[in-house]
């Protein structure tokens, strides 16, 4: 038996993201978060050629970020309005989506102080988000996004575009920014919901989690095969996800915060995704 309600949540969905682990080999600049198909894509240094056009810098290089790594790059003179930080990723049954990411430039070679976030699909020109104007800092801190709605539709299977474009050539110490001007970029995060449904399980025999409340270790237990399954806080980020676990299996969340947690499954008989909610203390 199955005791569901259809729709009940509509938790943010990690879509793709960069938190940069790594800073040596092929995928360095590929994606670490998001959807398997996301994962394929890399963050970009770039400048406008037409509205629709953008030519890739290949300059990224890597430095200390808010907590492993970040890219970085110089070479933002004579940039405002020109010159950005541009990530792509694919949603196409997504909406409400929304961003975050930190940004800094270098106090020793001022890079640009001023951004904006913009957001555009492959067949169009970029968009002013609103509330996207961003001022940085010489820390992690002050050039923070946190959650910031982006209002994309019509994406179909269209490539979602988002960049973060230089808006004046002043530097983070008022003065122009130089050649040597470095600009730095971490914890890029893009999160939507799901349009296509998703129903969360009030009571199941083919599915347990326990013990719940628990102090972010725990069992899940299922009578049916499960091709995927993640565990999801209360603001929509993904915390682990797992394909193809045990029917019993043990999961353990790091660092583990006290709140509502949803574990979200999809059973190998099913097309849809089925989501249930787990305390911890």
């Amino acid at each position: 038996m199955m005791l569901i309600i259809a729709g009940a949540l509509s938790a943010q969905e990690t879509l793709t993201g960069w938190t940069f682990p790594v800073n040596s080999g092929a995928d360095s600049l590929n994606a670490n978060l998001g959807t398997t198909q996301n994962k394929t894509y890399d963050l970009r240094f770039q400048w406008v050629l037409t509205p629709t056009v953008d030519s890739t810098l290949n300059t990224v290089t890597f430095v200390d970020g808010a907590t492993t790594f970040a890219a970085a790059t110089a070479g933002w003179d004579n940039g405002a309005n020109v010159k950005f930080w541009s990530i792509k990723f694919k949603a196409s049954d997504y909406s409400q989506f929304k961003v975050s990411s930190k940004q800094k430039s270098d106090a020793a070679n001022p890079g640009p102080r001023d951004f904006k976030l913009q957001w555009r699909l492959s067949s169009g020109a970029y968009a002013d988000v609103a509330g996207g104007a961003i001022t940085l800092g010489a820390d992690w801190t002050t050039g923070v996004v946190a959650n910031l709605p982006v209002p994309i539709t019509g994406q179909g299977t269209s490539s979602i575009y988002i960049r973060w474009i230089m808006s004046s050539n002043t530097d983070i110490n008022g003065g122009t920014v130089a050649a040597t001007g470095q600009s730095m970029i971490d914890d890029i995060l893009v999160t939507g919901v799901s349009t296509l449904g998703q129903n969360e399980i009030l009571y199941t025999s083919r599915l347990k989690v326990f013990p719940s409340p628990n102090n972010g270790t725990f069992t899940v237990s299922s009578t049916e095969p499960i091709d995927f399954m993640s565990v999801v806080d209360v603001n929509g980020r993904t915390i682990s996800t797992l394909e193809n676990p045990l029917q019993k299996q043990s999961v353990t969340i790091s660092d583990a915060k006290p709140g509502i947690y949803f574990l979200k499954v999809r059973f190998s008989d099913s097309d849809q995704d089925f989501s249930t909610r787990f305390i911890v203390e």
